[in-house]
């Protein structure tokens, strides 16, 4: 029966179509309107839950890539940035939290009615809206791959009206917002004489070897400070931008040019540079009153010029490379010729920047929409049909050359003239291809939309197709193509409204997926919801405190299928080693053995979710709030099976439906807007509260301790810490051992919660949760002031409730790596209480060195994401430019942080030891419209 339940909601179009002749179609212009997958709607009808960004909240930030922008605007939405590497958003994005633990729990995105799109194809100045959908009606029709909810962006378009020309320009400066800072050689030398002294070992440095590395740095005793000398203060960007906005009853259009530069950090050799192009039309043509047309071409170019080495391999070598590992140049001072050698690094980091070569990268985006709607009015009254077809392009190229460059070794250091050439200077060489990828996305959507109203009914009906594939192909090695990435769903909406108070809603989706068998491959769920204007009854009409009032909620269950890979459901075999046969052993005989054992079974993973809600507008308009309790069970999640089968069916197990998640939380928006004479204010927040379990969990465990099932998704599995030990005497009386190295005093004092077994052994079996990684608080504050043309926009975002273990090579000064500043705080045996870190080792591998709670503190912090300042000047002033409107401005982009996290950024500890650092960002800007 479950084929032919579209068929029946198609039905319903007809039999409402036979209404009496002089029913009446609602041709009332509705303002507040709510997009949603392929229609709009009144917001009064909307039984889900769904958050809008309007696209001028996106245009205070001096910030040009849509994703980090993000951050703060929306209760359902959490966003944490990664690095500030030119041209490039490394933030990740959860929608209402962790909904399938932490693992692939990325939102779909999709932009103008299609997915397979990223954000940051997009320019902010395009940007009409944003709709975060969070809740099971609201994201149904987007098919299996919505799950985790959906960030659905929808560009600018014409209108009927006056044409408007705007002129955008902003210069900004960006500073490095928090860089790790290190010991210098004498400290280094100093600090691991200690660590062999720690481990038993002899000290390597002399007294005379610090004090020249203190006093006399030279080149046999360097002393570099490599974030000082390799990296500039700052850096900077521009932006420009040119709009045009318009039309007439029969043509509307849209056309965006935009251009942004930006230039790297490095402040020796090839500075790396970046540069974007970006350019959209939207048009939109009515043929006549049936037929209407329309088409989006969009296009980018992002280029990069870089030295041969990757942002992520600069900043690791910065991070890595000792102050004593070698001299930057080997010769005398001003000698800018001979560069100085490591036998530790191998590497010379001027080397790298001025002497490796060079990357050139270019990334071509094309976005391409081409549609046509039929206006069935005379046919059926509010029957509509329409479709289009979608094509986009992404093409990245990258052609660089690899050069070698030599450096100085000293061999005797009694004499400087007698050295060695390390390598050879190869200063030009022929080009080569570094990447040549190619994505294609073809997308098919098709719509019959039905829309009315008669005496107290309202009913709205869309039905909707779409055909999704994902093509990808490199041709770097040869032409290699993955598999296609397919989608096909087939959905519908009913929402039914009477009396303008009571709302009912529900949404089906036939998924289809290649994922699976051809048994499994097709599946229908569905959804309801429903809607209670309570301002609308006569018990609240007159209210002074109530304006509007809204009781929403939802229920149903929707497939997954976006984080399986293909093919799961076969059996496969891989070469296992040969041997040899015949005379002479001349034939060689493969062996095979099984590499996959598939699941026929396999099918879709399943999110059960449950949404209720309130909206109100409160004291004449001045409060606006929204709150939503959500529940959402993921089940059927597909894991490896190794506990679940028993150990007689193998070592190799299949992947089956087996693991469950249970998300459960609270979002809240609320705004208070009010004015005092000529000065206008307004005042919000926003918030999310979430937290994910592990209701069922592949395991078996020794200990009852170290069981997932029951406990947060994000938990962070450590040991328990009590300080450190003072001497010989504090760990004979702890008693215990480890099987992670020899105790001594300044060593981490780990728990042995498995003391029952009477081994008195610190191991693996003694780790318990110790804290948890994702913030169970996600808020922001927002500040809007307005008088007489000069506004104050300010934007904070903050979390709460999550650890952060401080484990990067930061923290932990072990083995033969870089010390940073941590190490001058490490416990000496026989002064041991003051010390702020353990005792220090020249091994890599040491007790106090894992996961406990030694190393852990508070994740929570609070940024200044955005603050603006503007003026826009009388019309008196415009008109001197023949212009309708000119405004100036400063802004200023994570102006500060608030952390117990003093050393490094908070919201990504790795920034600028890993990758680039995150900046704070000062610019100045005009806007000039016609």
């Amino acid at each position: 029966m479950k084929y032919y339940i579209l068929l029946f909601l198609t039905a319903i179009v007809s039999a409402v179509s036979a209404q009496q002749e002089n029913d009446t179609i609602k041709v009332q212009i509705d303002n507040n309107k709510v997009i949603l997958p392929f229609a709009k709607m009144s917001k009064d009808k909307l039984v889900g839950a769904v958050d809008i960004i309007k696209g001028e909240a996106l245009l205070h930030s001096s910030d040009y890539n849509v994703e980090s922008i993000l951050a703060g605007q929306a209760p359902g939405l959490t966003i944490f940035e990664g690095s500030g590497s030119p041209g490039l958003d490394n933030t990740w994005m959860k929608i209402r939290g962790l909904s399938r633990g932490g693992d692939s729990d990325e939102p779909l995105i999709v932009i103008d009615g299609i997915a397979n799109r990223s954000l940051s194809s997009i320019a902010i100045d395009e940007v009409e809206s944003i709709q975060i959908l969070k809740d099971v009606t609201a994201k149904m029709l987007y098919g299996s791959k919505a799950a985790n909810g959906v960030i659905m962006l929808t560009t600018k378009r014409g209108y009927n009206g006056k044409r408007k020309v705007s002129f955008f320009t902003e210069y900004g400066i960006k500073t490095p917002t928090r860089l790790p800072e290190y010991v210098n050689s004498a400290q280094y030398a100093r600090l691991y004489n200690q660590a062999r002294i720690n481990d038993g070992l002899d000290p390597i440095y002399t007294p005379d070897d610090i004090s020249n590395y203190e006093n006399n740095p030279s080149v046999l005793y360097p002393n570099v400070d490599f974030y000082d000398e390799l990296l500039k203060k700052s850096t900077s960007f521009r932006r420009f931008n040119a709009q045009l906005i318009g039309g007439d009853e029969e043509t509307k259009f849209f056309l965006n040019l935009g251009y942004i530069g930006e230039n790297g950090l490095e402040n020796l050799g090839k500075n790396q540079k970046f540069n974007r192009l970006n350019v959209r039309g939207n048009l939109d043509y009515d043929v006549n009153n049936t037929v209407s047309m329309f088409l989006d071409i969009a296009g980018r170019m992002d280029i990069w010029d870089r030295a041969d080495i990757t942002n992520e391999d600069f900043f690791d070598a910065l991070s890595s490379h000792r102050p004593n590992d070698y001299p930057l140049w080997a010769g005398a001072i001003g000698d800018t010729d001979n560069l100085g050698f490591s036998p530790r690094v191998g590497t010379n980091l001027v080397g790298e920047l001025a002497r490796s070569g060079y990357v050139n990268t270019k990334n071509y985006y094309a976005q391409t929409n081409l549609g046509i709607n039929f206006n069935l009015e005379k046919l059926t009254k509010g029957l509509s049909f329409g479709g289009y077809i979608t094509f986009d392009v992404f093409n990245n190229i990258a052609i660089g050359k690899s050069l070698d460059y030599s450096r100085i070794r000293f061999d005797n250091p009694d004499d400087l003239t007698q050295t060695t050439r390390i390598g050879t200077d190869v200063l030009d060489d022929n080009e080569s291809r570094r990447g040549d990828n190619v994505t294609q996305n073809l997308g098919l959507v098709a719509n019959i939309d039905y829309e009315r109203s008669w005496n107290n009914h309202d009913l709205q009906v869309n039905l909707v197709s779409v055909n999704q594939t994902l093509t990808r192909k490199s041709t770097l090695d040869g032409p290699t193509t993955q598999q296609d990435d397919k989608n096909v769903n087939f959905g519908a909406r009913i929402n039914y409204t009477f009396k303008n108070k009571y709302t009912i809603e529900g949404t089906a989706s036939y998924m289809g997926s290649d994922k699976f068998t051809k048994e499994n491959r097709w599946e229908l769920f569905g959804a309801g919801g429903f809607a209670w204007i309570i301002s609308n009854e006569d018990f609240l009409k007159n209210s002074k405190t109530f304006n509007y009032l809204k009781l929403k909620g939802s229920f149903g269950v929707m497939g997954y299928d976006r984080s399986f890979d293909y093919l799961l459901y076969r059996d496969f075999y891989i070469a296992n080693g040969n041997l040899r046969t015949g005379p002479q052993n001349s034939t060689q005989e493969f062996g095979w053995r099984a590499g996959q054992i598939g699941n026929p079974d396999l099918t879709f993973e399943k999110s059960r979710e449950f949404n209720i809600g309130i909206e109100a507008s409160l004291f004449n308009n001045k409060v606006d709030l929204e709150v939503n309790y959500f529940n959402e069970l993921r089940y059927d999640i597909p894991v490896v099976l190794n506990n679940a089968l028993p150990n007689y069916t193998g070592d190799l197990k299949p992947i089956g439906n087996f693991n469950e998640i249970s998300n459960t939380g609270v979002d809240l928006s609320l705004v208070f807007t009010d004015n005092i004479g000529e000065f206008n204010y307004s005042l919000g927040t926003n918030l999310i509260y979430s937290k994910a379990v592990n209701d069922v969990f592949d395991e078996i465990n020794q200990y009852q301790h170290l069981n997932k099932t029951g406990q947060v998704t994000d938990a962070i599995w450590g040991w328990e810490a009590n300080g450190l030990y003072q001497n010989d005497a504090d760990i004979a009386s702890h008693g215990v051992t480890s099987s992670y190295g020899d105790i001594i005093p300044g060593d981490v004092k780990l728990v042995d919660i498995t003391n029952d077994r009477g081994d008195n052994i610190i191991d693996q079996f003694d780790k318990k949760i110790i804290g948890n990684s994702f913030p169970r608080l996600n808020y922001a504050l927002n500040l809007n002031l307005e008088y007489k043309g000069i506004e104050l926009y300010v934007l904070g975002q903050g979390t709460s409730g999550s650890d952060k273990l401080l484990n990067n090579r930061y923290y932990w000064n072990v083995g033969e790596n870089k010390y940073s500043v941590q190490a001058l705080g490490s416990a000496v045996p026989g002064s041991v209480a003051n010390a702020s870190s353990p005792r220090l080792t020249s091994l890599s591998q040491s007790h106090s060195y894992r996961n406990s709670t030694y190393w852990l503190t508070s994740g929570d912090f609070f940024k200044l994401r955005t603050a603006e300042l503007s003026y826009s000047f009388s019309q008196n002033i415009c008109e001197k430019f023949a212009a309708d409107g000119l405004k100036l401005f400063v802004r200023g982009n994570d102006l500060f942080t608030i952390s117990k996290i003093k050393n490094l950024d908070p919201e990504s500890l790795n920034a600028g030891i890993k990758n680039y650092p995150t900046f704070t960002t000062i610019s100045l800007g005009l806007k000039l419209t016609y």
